[in-house]
């Protein structure tokens, strides 16, 4: 009964958050093939101030879904009613003050990204859009982990595979017929997200959610936050390493190092996200288990955790190894990227086997409320990356670069260890 419970929940969040990876791929892909490199590169310049209106939509998602679970289980309905509430009023918060500060200094900005000329033009353009959209993005992200933790682990899947493929459509339609350009890209990913957005209000509105009465309660939304920021992490924090690893291996390698690492991360992205996957599904079921003080229940669910995600870890280590010589191609790159490529690529991988392992504990410490804890995992491994890249690569050179990444993997599956060992301050809800 256990495992078919676990099946509910984890494999649709895997497959979801795959079929997510494909998603920020798909905008490039229709752009770099009508519009030319200066399209792919607006759109991959400005990605960092998009994944942050994603970042936050899932923070505070998930920040209210852990919230709520816990208190249902826990037996205090009318509170879980008003997290429900409290979210959907904090991501409208959160949307409204995203283009607030965005939306008058996106000139501005393009030169803080470099972009200038037309690559510059594309990004305004680009990022206003879906800045003007930020509702959608935001609720897009924000509206799944409610609707998985009400029983809709499947529906939530089939919402994000609806706008995956409403996105692709009309991308096709607006960019390679219409020939709209960066501009119908922008408007297809805004609308994908509404659809996402619009199937989880409808769900939660047939489970006759309140989701309509908007809550402004401070110390909800502290709680929220409080948890929430871990998530927020997980998803904004491979951005972060994937600009830090950009600026060192321009210093180290030059643009053709820049170049295998832009391969590598297309091919991995999806792996980070399926491992992110594995966490988010089994957070509602680990939140319910600690909300009823099941503590043998979370045991069994952080141990089935461990072993999916290193699966998955593995799984992906082998495959990608053993194409890593067609990868390059894949992607459209010369000659001499795929052979760094082949070379580098295994560095990258030997640290999937120990971010697996980070990322479940990671989803584990805020599914029962040890939020401090989660915050620590979620952000050391930017430090150690930071770090580690200002000691070794001047002394080593470029390969110390790479193994600067899966180094800070290491570290942080270490320090997620010696937290798991740390005995909890607060007990169990009553």
């Amino acid at each position: 009964m256990e495992y078919k419970k676990i099946l509910k929940y984890v494999l649709p969040s895997v497959l979801a958050f795959a079929l997510s990876g494909v998603y920020g791929i798909v905008d490039g892909y229709f752009v770099g093939n009508r519009v030319g490199d200066a399209g792919i590169t607006a759109i991959n310049l400005v990605y960092p101030v998009v994944a942050l209106l994603q970042a936050l939509g899932t923070g505070i998602g998930m920040g209210g879904a852990v919230q709520y679970s816990i208190k249902k289980a826990s037996g205090r309905q009318e509170e879980a009613a008003g997290y429900i509430n409290a979210t959907i009023t904090f991501l409208l918060f959160a949307a409204i003050g995203a283009m607030a500060v965005f939306l008058p200094v996106i000139h501005p900005l393009m030169g803080l990204l470099g972009a200038t000329g037309i690559i510059g033009e594309y990004g305004s353009i680009y990022l206003t859009i879906v800045m003007a959209g930020a509702i959608c993005q935001i609720f897009g992200t924000g509206i799944t982990p409610l609707v998985r933790n009400n029983g809709g682990a499947v529906f939530s899947m089939v919402i994000m595979i609806g706008g995956f493929f409403t996105n692709i459509a009309l991308d096709f339609w607006l960019v390679w017929i219409l020939d709209k350009g960066v501009e119908g890209a922008a408007i297809a990913t805004v609308i994908g997200q509404l659809v996402t957005a619009l199937g989880g209000i409808g769900y939660l509105t047939w489970k006759k959610l309140p989701i309509w009465q908007l809550r402004i309660h401070g110390q909800s939304f502290f709680y929220i936050a409080q948890i929430g920021i871990s998530a927020f992490g997980v998803t904004l924090c491979p951005n972060i390493s994937l600009l830090l690893m950009n600026l060192f291996l321009m210093k180290y390698g030059g643009a053709s190092s820049v170049a295998c690492y832009a391969v590598i991360s297309y091919a991995s992205f999806i792996v980070y996200l399926m491992l992110q996957g594995v966490g988010d599904g089994f957070q509602p079921l680990l939140s319910d288990c600690y909300g009823k003080g099941d503590l043998k229940g979370m045991k069994k669910m952080q141990n089935a955790s461990y072993f999916i995600s290193e699966f998955i870890a593995i799984t992906s280590f082998v495959l990608l190894f053993s194409t890593r010589r067609y990868i390059g191609k894949l992607f459209g790159a010369s000659d001499p990227v795929c052979q760094l490529v082949i070379k580098d690529m295994p560095i990258i991988l030997i640290g999937f086997l120990f971010l697996a392992l980070a990322r479940v504990i990671t989803s584990g410490f805020y599914a029962t409320e040890q939020s401090g804890k989660s915050v620590m995992l979620v952000y050391s491994e930017a430090v150690f990356l930071l770090v580690l890249l200002f000691i070794f690569p001047g002394h080593f050179g470029e390969a110390a670069v790479w193994w600067s990444m899966s180094g800070a993997q290491m570290l942080a599956m270490v320090l997620a260890l010696i937290l798991k060992r740390v005995k909890r301050q607060t007990a169990l809800p009553q």
